[in-house]
């Protein structure tokens, strides 16, 4: 068992969520675990989970870590949306060719969500840094369950449960932060 497990793995959920990070994502890692080994136990099998890179090296960085608290919450990393019980696009928006593709897949992962409703899709990066890219995702793509931004990556263990335990489309963007959390899985 490394550092990180133990530290997750002493964690006293019957506390209320600390407020220190990164404390306080490893509180919802370890909440996270709970609900990934329920919902695997009642389906008899691992749920897994696509990350799609749209863009930089960042941007490659950042889905090293979405994929790292995924791991260390349960999920196991199929590459296949549609096999998907949830499907991540981590998204650039330098050019409007990407941001086009992004819509482009955001169709097609809708078809794959009408055959399993229980499939989750989210969307970070700098493409949901925009005002207008948000207002379109909440009008044209209500279907997605996770949207946030490039400022707040460090707190996707804490949006990732939010996002599970809720119906509603979960929206957090921030304009900036002074914020840096180290020591997350990767």
């Amino acid at each position: 068992m490394n550092d990180l497990e133990k530290v997750i793995d002493g964690i006293d959920l019957g506390l209320p969520a600390p407020l220190e990070e990164p404390e306080r994502q490893y509180y919802f890692i370890k909440k996270g675990r709970e609900y990934v080994t329920a919902r695997s136990k009642e389906l008899g099998r691992d749920l897994t989970c696509s990350i799609q890179t749209f863009g930089c090296q960042m941007n490659a960085r950042d889905s090293e870590k979405l994929l790292g608290i995924l791991t260390e919450v349960g999920f196991a990393d199929n590459g296949e949306d549609e096999k998907s019980d949830f499907v991540i696009f981590n998204t650039c928006t330098v050019r409007d060719n990407a941001d086009q593709r992004v819509y482009g897949r955001l169709g097609i992962l809708n078809g794959y969500k009408k055959k399993n409703p229980a499939m989750k899709i989210g969307l970070c990066g700098c493409m949901m840094q925009e005002q207008h890219v948000v207002d379109k995702i909440k009008k044209s793509y209500p279907f997605v369950n996770l949207v946030f931004g490039t400022h707040n990556i460090f707190k996707y263990a804490e949006l990732f449960y939010e996002m599970l335990q809720s119906e509603r489309q979960i929206v957090d963007i921030w304009e900036g932060t002074d914020q840096i959390v180290e020591d997350l899985p990767t």
